[in-house]
């Protein structure tokens, strides 16, 4: 029979596995991080703010998370919606597997790298808060303040959010 690509139906789905996948890790962050200074939504997705670099369970379960609502996504655009983006994928266990975990593997090897180099090169502290949150409100990041980043501003700034945003705006 062989398969047969649709190839603008594909690339919309693939927008979206990627999108879930990235909120679903930030999501993850927002939720378990007890570092968190701030969160954002802006045109590039969700950004977050932490004081401190992650601990590793958190890591591996804002992979896990993404991993597995990707999976699912894939495996319902791919096999359950009609028409899929791929037709003529055999309905068996092994092909399914194989259709699921490759764009699932591939999005994740590609977020543990980046990971891996932003461990490697880490900033943290004031000076990430201070490069991070003036990066993102330079793209446009509507900020949310946690109540340890308010505190923190507090503590460190003598500054509520609106005057920290209003002074690494200028």
């Amino acid at each position: 029979m062989g398969l047969h690509l649709n190839p603008i139906y594909l690339v919309i789905d693939a927008v979206a596995w990627l999108l879930i996948y990235h909120l679903t890790y930030r999501i993850a962050l927002i939720l378990r991080d007890p570092a968190l200074i701030c969160w954002g939504i802006g045109p590039f997705g969700l950004t977050t703010i932490s004081l401190r670099k992650p601990r590793i369970s958190l890591l591996v379960a804002q992979f896990v998370y993404a991993s597995l609502a990707m999976g699912c996504l894939v495996y319902f655009s791919l096999f359950a919606l009609e028409p899929a983006p791929i037709l003529g994928i055999p309905h068996t266990g092994a092909a399914i597997l194989a259709a699921v975990v490759a764009p699932v593997a591939v999005v994740t090897v590609i977020a543990l790298l980046a990971q891996a180099r932003a461990r490697r090169y880490a900033l943290w502290g004031e000076a990430h808060v201070l490069s991070a949150a003036q990066r993102a409100t330079t793209l446009g990041v509507a900020l949310v303040f946690t109540p340890l980043g308010r505190a923190f501003l507090h503590d460190r700034f003598n500054a509520t959010p609106s005057e920290f945003l209003q002074t690494i705006r200028s």
